[in-house]
């Protein structure tokens, strides 16, 4: 890639730097052509105004010809005689070299009616024009007018002729032809082309626009600034630029003087122009590729120096530098770079060391974490200790008080793990430092020692508890200086060993107090279990006996000694309830209760249950109810445990409501049919409620005082609520009521009855 790199650098910075100049070069360009056109057509149509102008001055000029030719041959003595004498031949003779001398087209004398008496050309006609007659009857002087006649456009000027006494006798008309050569006498000044147009025809012209050619009307000109309209037109199959103009005279209806320009010729100079501004920028953009290559080479050798080196950091040289090659921008940026490269470095170095150190201790941490045997934890540590340290040797030395001795009291010292040095050398070398009962925490002491062939020892303490147990050792052949990352991986290991050896002693006193609890626990179990089963027997006698005794059948009794044995009954039914209690309790707890699964209807296990409380809630006068609906699923259940969490919820719920209503509810959604105890009685605190499922408690000491019982019905019933795979629960506010729910599976899940019984730790 940093071959490829600065190549492609290079030919896309030349690429766009020539790309954006020949862009700006086109524009220019585009621009200078647009604007050279616009001159070039300027330049044509100045130079046509010109000869518009010229040919607008000429047609003037042949007027005044005309004019000053009627005015001196009018006022000619010989003209004045032979117009008196009304002599046509001598007439003619004498106009003829007058028309030849001042060069004019046309002579013609005629009478004062205009009946024409002598000329010095052919004649179509005997009497002069009537506009010109109408002039010179009107004592005009000297006058003009253009006629547009079969030969072509005509300026005919009018005179009168006078004689000696000033009376008018006769009139000089002298006239001069615009025609074609009239015309082509203007164009040799110019390219342009000269056309007379009159009542919509070209009347003379100096080139053939044939039939088909399309000029403006007098109206469209007249209707323009100054009477002058610039249009182009076709004529001829010739595109032209043309220039017209109006022009008047008296009496006559105006014409239009036309200068028409060729395109070609304006298109010609275009094409020149546009070939010249090509060229000129062909070697603008030469010259730009060429400094774009030298200016793009400044930037992109440097950028492939800084490529290079990145590519080589990024392979993992991290020592790859680029010296400062360039006095610009780029100078600065391969400082940067080489700072950046630096400070890489000296990161990359740290983070290794301590990766090394991380790695050390994880490995110490991952051999001792989950072993409880200290020996085990010693040894594992003291290994990975030697490697990462690259020591010769290493070794443990723990310090053993006498059991219940102060801390430093002289206890032994005992080396359980070594690697290249004998456990009396270790505890000789180690009681120097150990001779305080304290030493100094995560201080590492280096010194010299004489041991076969070792010479230098680090030290550093174990502590636990605010006292110092041992000592962590690494042994070497010479004498050596620890990195900053040596010593915090030792001063780590030595927490971490000093921790771990903690930890195995607790573990070791927690296994022991676990099988003490445990034996208590089993011990209490069989007991309770024991002593339950042997109270019952003689609980029964007891029961038994009394009944027959209220029953009269061991004879008559007084009144007093009825009521007293009545109590007996009383008390000896409550005892042998909390016996059965302890029983069942004690049956759970060993895993030795077991459940007769089978279809139960909860409409009837719940009618048996309210059967059970109802003498004591009519007692107390409280308002007992079912309310579960008719079409609720059975359920998989032991219907005997049933009836009895729901007798100790319902015997709870009488117990604790003085006036109200206590209400079973049932409900079936999911698999499972919930089933709610409620009352309105006292409730039950947000803080009681944690506990109350607990064996042998109850809401708090005033309950058990005024309502008594033992607090093992909440108990059992969650157990057996369990075993089923439901789950219990109580929603409580005090002074308001209570209400526990459990739930009860609908079917058996898989595995029948045998995994329903087996579900002793399932819940919901």
């Amino acid at each position: 890639m940093d071959k490829i790199f600065a190549p492609s650098l290079l030919r896309a910075l030349v690429s766009r730097n020539v790309l954006v100049s020949v862009l700006a070069l086109v524009v220019v360009v585009g621009v200078a052509i647009y604007e050279s056109y616009g001159l070039i057509l300027g330049q044509f149509a100045d130079e046509s105004a010109i000869l518009a102008d010229v040919a607008q001055n000429e047609i003037g000029d042949q007027a005044d010809l005309a004019q000053r030719a009627a005015s001196l041959f009018a006022s000619i003595p010989t003209t004045r005689d032979l117009t008196e004498a009304r002599d046509r031949d001598a007439l003619t003779n004498f106009l003829l070299p007058l028309k030849a001398r001042i060069g004019v087209d046309d002579i013609v004398v005629a009478d004062n009616d205009g009946k024409i008496i002598g000329f010095a050309q052919e004649q179509t006609s005997d009497t002069l024009q009537p506009e010109l007659v109408t002039l010179a009857q009107a004592q005009v002087q000297q006058s003009w007018v253009l006629f547009d006649e079969p030969q072509g456009l005509v300026i005919r000027a009018i005179h009168v002729i006078f004689n000696a006494d000033q009376d008018p006798i006769g009139m000089m008309e002298v006239g001069n032809v615009l025609g074609s050569p009239f015309l082509k006498n203007i164009k040799t000044r110019s390219d342009a082309d000269l056309a007379l147009i009159w009542n919509g025809q070209v009347r003379a012209s100096t080139v053939d626009f044939g039939a088909n050619a399309t000029f403006p009307s007098v109206n469209e000109v007249d209707a323009q600034p100054n009477d002058v309209l610039i249009q182009n037109i076709t004529a001829n199959g010739r595109n032209y630029y043309g220039i017209f103009r109006v022009v008047r005279s008296q009496r006559q209806n105006p014409g239009l003087l036309a200068v028409l320009v060729p395109t070609a010729g304006v298109e010609q100079a275009q094409r020149t122009l546009i070939g010249v501004l090509v060229l000129l920028g062909l070697a603008l953009v030469g010259v730009v590729t060429l400094l774009a290559y030298r200016t793009a080479r400044q930037i992109t050798v440097p950028l492939g120096n800084l490529a290079a080196a990145a590519q080589r950091i990024e392979a993992g040289d991290l020592a790859a530098r680029v010296q400062q090659v360039s006095a610009h921008e780029i100078g600065t940026l391969e400082r940067a770079f080489d700072t950046m490269a630096a400070s890489l470095y000296e990161r990359e170095r740290a983070q290794r060391e301590y990766l090394d150190e991380v790695r050390a201790v994880n490995e110490v941490a991952d051999a001792v974490v989950g072993v409880t045997d200290a020996e085990r934890i010693f040894a594992r540590s003291l290994d990975r200790m030697v490697s990462l340290l690259n020591a010769d040797g290493g070794a443990i030395v723990i310090r053993e008080d006498p059991p219940g001795a102060p801390p430093g009291s002289g206890g032994r010292l005992n080396a359980p793990a070594t690697l290249g040095i004998a456990p009396e050398t270790a505890v000789t070398l180690a009681m120097r430092v150990l001779v305080r009962s304290e030493a100094d925490a995560d201080r590492i002491r280096l010194s010299a020692v004489s041991a076969g062939d070792l010479r230098f020892v680090a030290h550093v303490p174990l502590s636990a508890r605010g006292r110092t147990i041992g000592l962590l050792s690494a042994y070497f052949h010479d004498q050596r200086e620890l990195t900053d990352t040596q010593a915090r991986a030792l001063r780590t290991i030595a927490r971490l060993v000093s921790v771990a050896n903690e930890n195995a002693d607790l573990v070791g006193e927690l296994r022991v107090n676990n099988l003490q609890l445990e034996r208590a626990n089993r011990l209490k179990s069989e007991f309770l279990a024991s002593v339950s089963h042997e109270l019952r027997t003689p609980m029964n006698a007891i029961i038994g006996y009394t009944k027959l005794m209220l029953d009269g059948l061991d004879g008559e009794m007084t009144a007093q000694q009825q009521t007293d044995l009545f109590r007996v009954a009383q008390a000896a039914d409550n005892l042998l309830g909390l016996i059965n209690g302890l029983l069942d309790l004690a049956k759970i707890e060993a895993g030795k209760m077991e459940l007769n699964v089978e279809e139960v209807n909860i409409n009837d296990v719940t009618d048996e249950a309210l059967e059970l409380v109802r003498p004591h809630a009519d007692e107390k006068g409280l308002q007992v109810r079912a309310l579960i609906p008719l079409g609720l699923p059975n359920v998989w259940a032991d219907r005997a445990r049933v009836r009895q969490v729901l007798a100790n919820m319902l015997a709870n719920a009488v117990k604790f409501t003085e006036r109200g209503t206590v209400s079973v509810a049932a409900t079936a959604a999911e698999g499972w049919v919930t089933v709610s105890v409620s009352d309105t009685g006292v409730g039950i605190s947000p803080e009681a409620q944690a506990y109350v499922f607990d064996e042998f408690r109850q809401a708090d000491s005033s309950t058990t005082r005024r309502y008594g019982g033992t607090g093992l019905g909440l108990a059992i019933s969650k157990r057996l609520v369990t075993l089923h795979g439901g789950r219990i629960w109580v929603d409580s506010e005090v002074g308001r009521g209570s209400s526990f729910h459990f739930t009860l599976p609908i079917r058996v899940r898989a595995g029948g009855e045998a995994a329903l019984v087996a579900r002793t730790g399932a819940t919901r």
